[in-house]
């Protein structure tokens, strides 16, 4: 007797391609899906520092400014160490202070929601209206603001 039909390696390959495509589209569907919730744990488990200079109040000696207070709020959801704090213009970098170990001697350590006012005095930087001040994180992260803003 004869058969008709097609051989059994032929069948098995067909239904493998049938599934391999099946599964593709599958995952085409939810892949939007799982890269949002991907980089929802990712956030979950790697927090970084986040925070911003609410405001800079100086005080000017002459044409130097002699004190300063710097304003941060820390909104994230990490602690954030201070590492570093300037004074910027187009051309110069004063140092207001800085730390040579940030994991055990940070400036200040700003907790999640946390307002801290640093004080800074006997300062001797010459005045000028387009400085910015930079504060810098001991892991990288920088918030910048402008005098007078």
């Amino acid at each position: 007797m004869t058969s008709t039909g097609i051989s059994e390696v032929v069948g098995a390959t067909i239904l493998l391609v049938i599934a391999v495509a099946l599964s593709l589209l599958i995952f085409g569907y939810f892949y939007g899906y799982l890269e949002s919730l991907g980089y929802s744990l990712a956030s979950l488990f790697t927090h970084s520092c986040e925070f911003t200079i609410m405001g800079v109040a100086i005080n000017r000696t002459g044409q130097s400014i002699s004190s300063m207070s710097i304003a941060l709020y820390n909104y994230g959801h990490a602690q954030c160490g201070i590492s570093g704090i300037y004074i910027l213009n187009e051309s110069v970098i004063y140092q207001v202070t800085s730390t040579n170990n940030c994991i055990t001697n940070p400036i200040t350590m700003l907790n999640p929601g946390q307002v801290v006012i640093l004080n800074y005095t006997n300062l001797n930087i010459p005045y000028s209206t387009n400085y910015r001040v930079k504060v810098i994180s001991c892991d990288g992260f920088t918030a910048e603001k402008e005098l007078g803003q």
